[in-house]
């Protein structure tokens, strides 16, 4: 599924309940998008990591990166645009003295000389001949060659990465192949009969109050073979001291335990299976980001699902009265109350 229709569902995510504790209202502009949502650069290296790991195909169709010399001023950098734009545009042709548009027989396109002196002169003010000035504008071309073919292939990619960043999330996914549990979890035998999911988006509801909910679930390997089912989610940080303060920070016990409800759903209405006769694993991959890359698995504890799912029952039990009655503006507290809220 493209990521933008995901996001256009209006349903329960994980991530929205995080607004819905703040404050209802807040919540129903999320759901209804209107939130300005500017991406933070740490969400979008998150998205790149997370791509070039599940999805690697996908990451190297929506990304590049440059490791070579980029324009050192806006004058080079608009050099570059005009040369490509000259280059590909339909121009008036320039045609040889003596001849004309009636008796020119050759292609009708700007002569590569002409072109980069167009370039030139549009951002260089110079009183040097046009023969120097062609001298400087092919020795300028010759040194940003790459960034000029970066131009013309640029609409391919989603996104330009610089080397440092690229080296870095390959180093990321290096580590995971080297990390013998990352490994396990996450690269797989083309031989292998498991049933295994990338991103992997369910639309369901939930049991108790039955709720429309959406999630996208990082990684999910079904054995039913052996009756067994993984769920795996990776994790960005800058360091892993207090990891575990960090799940309860960010509620990341309660997003797994939202997955396994929907994993419990797909069961029941897709695979029409009993999940019941499955045993249960739930991984958390941490990376980390800065210099050394380093990779490490940690498994999450039952009592930390049961946790999860006892803040997702209570959340559910409130945002249901909100759904159901459409009042937004605030807690069910005020509307049922003489308006005072309690602290």
């Amino acid at each position: 599924m493209e990521e933008k229709q995901y996001y256009k569902e209006k349903r329960i995510s994980s991530s929205s309940l995080k607004y819905f504790e703040q404050s209802p209202l807040l919540f129903k502009k999320f759901l209804d998008s209107e939130l300005e949502q500017g991406e933070k650069r740490y969400l979008v290296r998150g998205t790149q990591i997370h791509m070039a790991i599940l999805e690697p195909k996908l990451f190297k169709n929506n990304y590049t990166y440059l490791d070579f010399e980029t324009p050192k001023s806006e004058q080079q950098k608009q050099f570059c645009e005009d040369y490509i734009k000259n280059y590909t545009q339909n121009i008036e042709v320039e045609y040889p003295k003596g001849s004309n548009k009636e008796t020119f027989e050759g292609p009708k396109v700007l002569d590569e000389d002409i072109i980069l002196l167009m370039s030139y002169k549009n951002n260089y003010k110079t009183t040097k001949s046009d023969e120097k000035a062609l001298e400087e504008a092919k020795t300028l071309k010759n040194k940003l060659s790459k960034y000029i073919t970066y131009l013309q292939n640029r609409k391919k990619f989603k996104d330009i990465l610089s080397y440092t960043d690229w080296n870095r999330i390959q180093e990321l996914k290096d580590n995971c192949a080297k990390h013998k549990k990352a490994k396990e979890l996450l690269f797989i035998d083309d031989l292998d009969t498991r049933e295994v999911h990338n991103e992997f988006v369910i639309f369901w509801e939930d049991p108790i109050h039955k709720l429309p909910c959406k999630s996208m679930i990082d990684r999910l390997i079904i054995d039913h073979k052996n009756k067994k089912i993984i769920l795996v989610d990776l994790k960005t940080v800058n360091s892993f001291n207090k990891f575990k303060e960090r799940c309860d920070e960010f509620s990341y016990f309660r997003q797994m335990a939202f997955y396994w409800y929907a994993i419990n759903w797909y069961f029941v209405n897709e695979l029409k299976k009993d999940i019941g006769e499955y045993t249960k694993e739930t991984y958390l991959i941490a990376l980390k980001t800065t210099d050394d890359a380093e990779v490490k698995v940690y498994k999450v504890q039952e009592q930390f699902l049961t946790d999860g799912m006892t803040e997702l029952t209570e959340l559910f039990r409130l945002l249901q009265w909100h759904w159901e009655n459409n009042q937004w503006d605030y807690t069910k507290e005020y509307y049922l109350g003489d308006g005072e809220e309690k602290i």
